[in-house]
């Protein structure tokens, strides 16, 4: 793997004092490039440490796991901006404000003239990567991040811009039950704002697919038995869906995942793809089955699935096969995963990302507060403007 060592100097100390710890590790791997005037802001996507100490040096890696992929990606860049952006509307922090729009910068950049998202850059001047087996324009995973991303940019900053990105943008047919789930929390993100049937029969027909994916708990695919952790979301798709639209199927149908995987799974140490592997755990395969359980809680109050929520969160802790804390909560770092029962040095952009949307249910679980709509995300938006909405949903 190709190598770098991180060069700029840290920021000052009162500025470093202002980042919130979730987004301090994130904010030290963030480079930026200039082209055509602009100045764009972006993740390194992989890192290690190349010194001691609680913030060390770093040293960036260059992705190559299928091939040559590139330094920095959407796929990581746009979910770094979401954790940004839950961070302003939950704190007010000026600071994470302007970095999540410093890296929805990026995701515009990224995004081609027919709207679609390509999603790595090759090198630090910002060459992007067209070809690669996870770098062409459109593909699902990475497009439906940059989708989701400026849709939330919209909701909680009520600024058009991103809404205009939004519409250039489009959420394409898919069978893969995880993406589905991105699209379902997508678009509530737009429903929060303004309510349109149109948009509620699209979230409910994406819900639908994943609740008879089963039988017993939502799949991947349909009536495919394994299920990866990693990027769980449907939990947390259905159980918003079903707060929002009042489907008691919906809670049923969590209910029953809760019971059948994610009980299951917990009781025998949590899965990288359950039933069948354990090894490999990263923050991602405890990230959204906490944020699935927290809404499940929000939806019922059940203490049930409180206590879940924290049981899982506590892999980031040590309730692990290696045993140790793999997330520093004060530096916002954390291990990218643990292999045969070591935690791994490495500490890239998605643990720490996954990691931090953890922390925050943490803190939301631990003072019993909801996650509602903030004042933010209604100012300055017309019904006019979600017109154009209509022609994406249908």
């Amino acid at each position: 793997m190709d190598t770098q060592p991180s060069p700029p100097s840290p920021p000052p100390p009162a500025e470093l004092r202002e980042i919130p710890n979730v987004l301090k590790h994130l904010h030290r791997m963030t480079r930026s490039f200039v082209r055509d005037g602009r100045r764009i802001t972006y993740v390194n996507i992989y890192a290690r440490p190349i010194g001691p100490g609680r913030e060390p040096p770093l040293e960036f890696i260059t992705a190559k796991e299928t091939g040559f992929e590139g330094v920095a990606c959407v796929d990581d860049t746009a979910r770094a901006a979401i954790l940004a952006l839950q961070v302003y509307k939950e704190t007010g922090s000026a600071v994470a404000l302007g970095l999540a729009h410093d890296w929805l910068g990026f995701v515009a950049y990224m995004q081609e003239p027919d709207g679609r998202f390509t999603n790595f850059i090759a090198d630090r001047d910002g060459a992007k990567n067209e070809r690669g087996l996870t770098s062409y324009s459109g593909g699902k995973w990475w497009t439906a991040r940059a989708m989701w991303a400026l849709a939330l940019a919209w909701r909680v900053t009520g600024e058009d811009r991103y809404l205009r990105l939004f519409l250039r943008g489009r959420l394409a047919p898919t069978s893969d039950m995880k993406v589905k789930a991105v699209h379902a929390l997508t678009l509530m993100e737009l429903y929060q704002v303004r309510s349109h049937d149109a948009l509620c029969r699209r979230i409910c027909a994406l819900c639908d697919a994943i609740v008879s994916s089963g039988p017993g708990y939502f799949r991947d695919r349909t009536a495919q038995a394994s299920v990866a952790l990693w990027g769980y979301h449907q939990l947390q798709a259905v159980a918003r869906a079903a707060r929002l639209f009042s489907r008691l199927d919906y809670v049923a149908a969590c209910d029953a995942t809760v019971r059948n995987l994610v009980e299951p799974a917990l009781a025998q140490g949590r899965y990288h793809v359950y039933p069948i592997l354990q090894d490999q755990q990263c923050a991602y395969d405890v990230s959204t089955v906490v944020l699935g359980l927290e809404e499940l809680y929000r939806l019922t109050a059940r203490p049930l699935y409180r206590r879940q929520a924290l049981a899982w969160a506590a892999w980031l802790d040590g309730d692990n096969a290696a045993g140790t804390p793999v997330y520093d909560r004060e530096t916002g770092l954390c291990s990218d995963g643990i292999m045969n029962d070591t935690a791994s040095l490495n500490c890239g952009a998605e643990s720490a990302i996954e990691a931090g949307f953890v922390e925050l249910a943490r803190v939301r679980l631990a003072n019993d507060y909801p996650v509602g709509v903030d004042a933010r995300a209604v100012r300055g938006v017309s019904a006019a403007a979600l017109t154009p909405l209509m022609a994406l949903v249908t």
